[in-house]
């Protein structure tokens, strides 16, 4: 039987042999494995920025109806929602107050107040019958003055003075009775002072304050009956289908906005958005302090409604919504996910897609808002870019789809 004979391979094989699998390994070991990516496509669409912030709606003519008068508020039986009509609707009844009680102190001085006064009326009667005796006497003196007057017999200079003093007696008596007047007046007063709470009579006349306008109740400030002096608010009127919105941005938002400038009213609780238009936005500033205790310039923006009542009757005083403000719009722009871009050495840039390699683009953004930005120049419509690219992605890496 004749057997096969095989020849050992030479040692240059051998080290070939043992140098190729040594590659092999340092290449498997230094090898970076790709990277598991989110990607989204550069697409042209209409892109929309916008000035956000929170809104409040607000009746557009809203009545705060206060006491004229210091009183007795009787208890309001109107309540939120309820109808009123201007000039008939009776939204509060005031009576007037009871006194207050008296500290002895005062109380004192009251009494000695009366004692004053009654002192004055005795006086005052006093002075009234010497001046009703002097009156008779004046006029006794008069009446044989001008009747010698008329015979001849009396001077004019006599009967003058005759004249005068019936005349002075008069006006004395006159006088007299003005003090007594007087006197009783003020002890009327002071005794009046003395009139306790309970013992008190308010009588039954009452104030009747009417609705000043149509519309319903807003809110009822003083519901219970108590005593209120003048100004105090009593209840809040207003038409809840006649309501705007009122938001306060920040200066540096606010001059970007304009009259007439659109709006789209988001998470009011409806399906859909709505529509607005700016109004007004006002030309004073004021400083609101954040919920992060920085020190904020705001402004005032009013919006209106452009759709109709019916859009959005649920909606009234008060509600909170989130207001878009309308500041530039494009209907064919091309874009990207703002996720995608960051900065390198300066510039804006984006990792592309090519064919499983990380590629970088240097771009130009215009406009963006809070989810895509305007590519204006380094990237074409189609291309794939890469969503928050992370420290581990350069340019050629090799980069996979996340499953």
């Amino acid at each position: 039987m004749i057997g096969k004979h095989f020849s050992r391979p030479g040692p240059r094989v051998m080290i070939a042999l043992i140098a190729i699998v040594l590659l092999i390994a340092v290449f498997f070991a230094v090898r970076a494995p790709a990277i598991d990516v989110d990607t989204a496509e550069a697409v042209r669409a209409p892109l929309l920025v916008t000035v956000d912030d929170e809104g409040e709606t607000r009746v557009r003519d809203m009545y705060v109806v206060a006491a004229p008068i210091s009183g007795e508020l009787q208890r309001v039986r109107l309540e939120a929602g309820d109808p009123v009509i201007a000039g008939q609707t009776i939204v509060a009844r005031i009576k007037p107050a009871r006194p207050d009680f008296l500290d002895p102190r005062s109380e004192s001085e009251v009494r000695a107040q009366i004692g004053a006064a009654q002192g004055g009326i005795r006086s005052a009667s006093a002075r009234i019958s010497q001046a009703r005796a002097d009156r008779k006497l004046a006029a006794a003196d008069f009446e044989r003055i001008d009747a010698l007057y008329e015979r001849g017999f009396a001077t004019r200079t006599a009967h003058d003075a005759a004249r005068a003093a019936r005349d002075n007696s008069i006006a004395r008596q006159a006088e007299a009775n003005a003090a007594l007047a007087t006197a009783q007046s003020e002890l009327a007063a002071a005794r009046a002072r003395l009139i306790t709470p309970s013992g008190s009579n308010t009588g039954g006349g009452a104030l009747d304050v009417r609705s000043p306008e149509n519309g319903a109740v807003l809110r009822v400030v003083q519901e219970s009956e108590a005593t209120i002096t003048v100004g105090t608010p009593i209840i809040e009127l207003g038409n809840p289908a006649d309501i705007e919105i009122v938001t306060d941005l920040l200066s540096s938002d606010a001059v970007r906005v304009r009259s007439g400038s659109e709006v789209l009213i988001d998470n009011w609780g409806g399906d859909k958005p709505l529509k607005g238009k700016v109004r007004l936005v006002e030309p004073f500033g004021f400083t609101k302090i954040s919920a992060l205790g920085v020190e904020e310039q705001r402004v005032n923006v009013i919006i209106d409604f452009v759709d109709p009542q019916k859009a959005r009757q649920r909606l009234g005083h008060g509600y909170r919504v989130i207001v878009q403000i309308v500041d530039w719009s494009g209907d064919d722009v091309l874009q990207v996910p703002i996720s995608a871009l960051f900065r390198d050495k300066g510039q804006w840039s984006v990792f592309a897609n090519r064919n499983g390699k990380a590629q970088l683009l240097a771009v130009k953004v215009g406009r963006m808002n809070n989810e895509h930005a305007q590519i204006l120049d380094g990237l074409d419509a189609g291309t794939d870019v890469i969503l928050h690219p992370s420290e581990k992605i350069d340019d050629g890496r090799s980069v996979r789809l996340r499953d």
